[in-house]
Formats: C-alpha cells, sequence, structure tokens
C-alpha cells in the first residue's frame, strides 16, 4: 500500500521539482532576486516593470497553485511590483497562493507566515473619483498610493486583505478574513472587518 501511495504521489513531486526551476528561471530573468534555500513552488505570477525592485530572503517558501496548499485550493500565488515600486520579503517568510502588489513599497520582514488568498495591497487600485475611473489613462494616474510595512514573525491568517499605508507590528497576529485598514501595534491580536484589537499575543 505504501508502494501505491508514492507511486500516485510520484507526478505531483514531478511536477513541484519542475515549477521550482521555472520559477527560479522566472525570477532571473524579470531581474528578481531571492536567497539561499528559497523554494518557489506551484504557480507564481511575477510581475516586474522597469526601475522596480523585487527581494526575496533566505529560506522562504512560496506556494500557488496545484492544491499545494489546501486552503489556497488551486489559486496561483502573485507578486506585482510597478515602475519605480520595491517588494522586500525578508528571511524565512512563508506565502500560500496570496497576491502582493505594490505601486511603493511593500516591506515584509522575517519569519512572517501569509496563509492562503491573502492580499496587500500599497495602492486602492483605481482612483476615487468616479470621473477619472471614465478613463483608463486618468484612473491610472490618480491611484493613491502609501508603503506598507509588515514586521517580524507577524501571522496573518487565511484571506487577510492589508491596505494601503498600513504598519503591522512585530509578533502581531491577524484572524482570519481580516480587512486592515490601519497600523496593528506589536504583540496584538486584531481580527475583523475593519479590524479591530482582540487580545494582546500571550
Amino acid at each position: 500500500m505504501s508502494f501505491l501511495k508514492s507511486l500516485a504521489r510520484l507526478p505531483r513531486k514531478t511536477g513541484t521539482a519542475f515549477t521550482r526551476l521555472r520559477n527560479k528561471l522566472n525570477f532571473k530573468v524579470n531581474g528578481a532576486k531571492y536567497g539561499k534555500g528559497c523554494r518557489l513552488e506551484g504557480r507564481i505570477r511575477l510581475s516586474v516593470e522597469d526601475g522596480a525592485v523585487v527581494s526575496i530572503g533566505n529560506s522562504c517558501h512560496i506556494t500557488g497553485g496545484r492544491f499545494i496548499n489546501r486552503i489556497g485550493r488551486n489559486m496561483e500565488s502573485s507578486i506585482s511590483a510597478a515602475s519605480g515600486a520595491e517588494v522586500n520579503i525578508g528571511n524565512s517568510c512563508g506565502i500560500s497562493s496570496s497576491c502582493i502588489w505594490a505601486r511603493k513599497n511593500i516591506t515584509i520582514g522575517n519569519n512572517v507566515n501569509i496563509g492562503a488568498d491573502c492580499i496587500i495591497l500599497d495602492h486602492d487600485a483605481h482612483s476615487i473619483h468616479y470621473l477619472h475611473r471614465r478613463s483608463y489613462s486618468a484612473d491610472a494616474a490618480h491611484i493613491q498610493a502609501a508603503p506598507v510595512t509588515v514586521g517580524d514573525d507577524v501571522l496573518l491568517g487565511t484571506r487577510v486583505i492589508v491596505l494601503k499605508g498600513v504598519t503591522i507590528g512585530a509578533r502581531a497576529i491577524v484572524g482570519a478574513g481580516s480587512v486592515v485598514s490601519c497600523d496593528i501595534p506589536s504583540d496584538e491580536i486584531w481580527a475583523g472587518n475593519p479590524a479591530k484589537f482582540i487580545k494582546k499575543v500571550q
């Protein structure tokens, strides 16, 4: 029975190994940097525009698609940096089937766990004025952006959304499905939409 199980898992293991090579090649082609011991598995969409920087530290594990993470189902991970923007991810981070999209700056510390289907944005994606949204160029020109910082050892539960201008302090925990629109101090648990203080981390 164990032999049959191993045989059944072989295509998945082979496919995962292939995606690691493909993703690393894609990072190099796009000028994105990753450190030693990184595992970039499954479907990871990468977009690095002119003058943008994407940098990932050592021993990070990023997954997407292929049912690698059961909660993430078959959704890809996405890392995007617009022209002149920066995405900096520290060491030993885990990211599952999530979207990180910067127009200015997104900084993620060390030992951060980002649950499946999370979204981290440092901008509004569209202008808040309806007349601007009628024109693609006007809409793009009036998007508001502000840097996002996620401190060391933070845990973001599945489907958390972090909005522009937010700083999440070290060791904070954000509950599943929360929308973070304001700063969260270190060593606190927040949850809800909008996210609110629940209690101190024990």
